[in-house]
């Protein structure tokens, strides 16, 4: 090959290298940023999930204790009046506490109006 042959082929060579840094690096620049900007966005979403989900275990873990104190209260007040509960789970009685002190063990159901009124007249219940 001849001299000028090889001193074209450099001069190409270093011109197209020349164009792709010149068009490569802004380009580079640009894919970098929004990569960035990307993986910033992807962090703040997995953060709140993050928040949101321990919200929301702290709200369910509330409930279950809510649901548990429920629970015992309803064990006590069964084996608190009910003696065949007591001697099936094994339980030792314990001194009789007078109802008189725990009114709500012994209030009843609300009967519906319904009901109040047929049991006030009977004349009602046998006309019908």
């Amino acid at each position: 090959m001849s001299s000028q042959l090889i001193g074209l082929v450099v001069a190409a060579i270093g011109c197209i290298i020349a164009i792709t840094v010149a068009v490569g690096l802004p380009a580079l620049a640009i894919v970098a940023v929004r990569f960035f900007k990307f993986k910033e966005r992807e962090l703040t979403l997995e953060m709140e999930y993050r928040q949101k989900s321990q919200e929301t275990e702290l709200a369910i873990e509330q409930q279950v204790q809510g649901v548990e104190q429920r629970v015992r209260r309803l064990e006590e007040v069964l084996t608190s009046l009910d003696h065949d509960v007591r001697d099936r789970l094994g339980i030792e009685s314990r001194p009789a506490t007078s109802l008189s002190s725990r009114p709500e063990f012994v209030e009843g159901p609300a009967a519906p109006d319904a009901q109040r009124e047929q049991s006030l007249d009977p004349s009602r219940a046998k006309a019908r």
